[in-house]
């Protein structure tokens, strides 16, 4: 068979012989590849370390321009604005800042702290305007200021009372209680004292019922309670049975709680000193009250019940027991007919043990036993009760109520180790 004739056999059948190739190395041909691809990492890094230093060059050529920095800012104008009882004068003084003055960011954040820092404004804001759009280097300030409540005073105490004299409200105080006499006086209220959510009241009175008191009272919605109440009182009253001044000095807190059906729970505690004529002493007194209803008001009410219990434990300063006092009260009223109401009331107040005089409820007088004097018995228990026929004369909606009350009264006050069925009643 000729070459030809194979040569072509083979390409139809896809086979080519290719001639092998053997590659005889030396012994050091090795270590001369590792040498040829060092030199090469060597070339790359140094082509790129030339190509830095050529760009840094042509940045620093003295022929390239270079951004310029931004020129000074000059105050040309000032404007104030939200001050009222502080002149512009004054708001500018106390910001540290006059036309002329060049200013940057941090001179005009240094402006805005030195007018909070002040005290007599509320908020602070410092903007900036250009005076045109070519003439970046001149801008004015307009500053928006909210004063705070006797701002213009210099005198920080002076201006924290200015300021509560301002949120104050002052409300009459004009009352007649049977035994004691009239009362007249005002309370000073401040709602949300100092932004606290706190208001604070001051009630001062005279005559029958002499007393000053700084009360403290805060909503908190959403919490264990609804309420919490804080006091502290100097009051004096003469009493009605035993014609002594009763001086009293008390401390107290307490929260009230808001529960589904109209029931309310309060829980109160306190410290008082008590000087009772030519005795002296103190107590600490918790009560723990609940109550159902609403307020009883008008003098007609209808259909309508009240109740209300409450557990008193009274700690006296040398008695080794202290005295429990339970109290309830309950006070219904029904329509019978037409405009008539029927009205009934039932009060006992209890003692574990027997009370100091100073304590001692007191029978008698309208809201307890009518047609006797308040006072006309006292002792450490009372029962008290009392169903009447009310019957108003005119409209119900008329501005003043007048009618006819048919009603029968029964009352007794008794020692604290006396049963109730051997007590004589009123």
């Amino acid at each position: 068979m000729s070459a030809g004739r194979a040569r072509a056999d083979a390409a139809l059948s896809g086979t080519v012989n290719r001639p092998r190739t053997v590659n005889h190395t030396s012994p050091g041909s090795g270590r001369r590849g590792g040498r040829s691809r060092t030199s090469r990492y060597a070339l790359v890094l140094l082509t790129f370390a030339v190509a830095g230093m050529s760009i840094a060059a042509a940045e620093d050529r003295p022929g390239q321009p270079q951004p310029a920095p931004p020129p000074p800012e000059t105050v040309v104008n000032i404007r104030v604005h939200g001050n009222q009882s502080l002149t512009d004068a004054e708001v500018t003084a106390i910001a540290g800042v006059a036309v002329g003055d060049v200013v940057d960011a941090a001179a005009l954040d240094t402006v805005g702290r030195r007018l909070e820092e002040s005290g007599r404004f509320e908020t602070v804001e410092v903007r900036k305007r250009y005076r045109s759009l070519s003439a970046t280097d001149r801008i004015a300030l307009v500053i928006v200021v909210r004063e705070r409540p006797g701002a213009s005073i210099s005198n920080p105490f002076l201006r924290t009372l200015a300021g509560l004299a301002r949120e104050a409200m002052f409300l009459p105080i004009l009352s007649y209680e049977e035994g004691y006499g009239l009362t007249y006086g005002a309370r000073t209220t401040i709602v949300d004292t100092m932004e606290s959510g706190v208001r604070l009241s001051v009630p001062a009175t005279w005559g029958g019922d002499r007393r000053a008191a700084l009360e403290a009272e805060r909503m908190l919605p959403g919490g264990v309670a609804d309420r919490v109440r804080a006091g502290a009182s100097r009051g004096r009253r003469r009493h009605p049975t035993f014609a002594v001044d009763d001086d009293r000095t008390r401390v107290w807190l307490a929260v009230d709680r808001r529960l589904p059906g109209g029931v309310r729970v309060s829980a109160e505690t306190g410290r008082e000193a008590v000087r009772f004529g030519a005795r002296e002493t103190s107590l600490t007194r918790s009560i723990l009250r609940v109550a159902y209803g609403t307020a009883v008001t008008g003098s007609f009410p209808r259909d309508t019940v009240a109740a209300s219990a409450a557990l008193e434990r009274i700690g006296l300063a040398g008695v080794p027991a202290a005295i429990v006092r339970p109290h309830v009260e309950v006070e219904g009223y029904k329509g019978v007919g037409g405009q008539a109401v029927l009205a009934a009331r039932v009060r006992f107040a209890g003692a574990s043990g027997a009370l100091p005089a100073f304590e001692q409820p007191l029978l008698g007088g309208g809201g307890r036993l009518r047609g006797w004097d308040v006072g006309a018995r006292v002792d450490d228990r009372l029962l008290v009760a009392s169903i009447e026929l009310r019957m108003p004369v005119g409209s119900p909606l008329s501005a003043g109520n007048a009618g006819i009350r048919v009603f029968y009264d029964t009352g007794a006050a008794y020692g604290a180790h006396e049963s109730i069925y051997d007590v004589r009643f009123l």
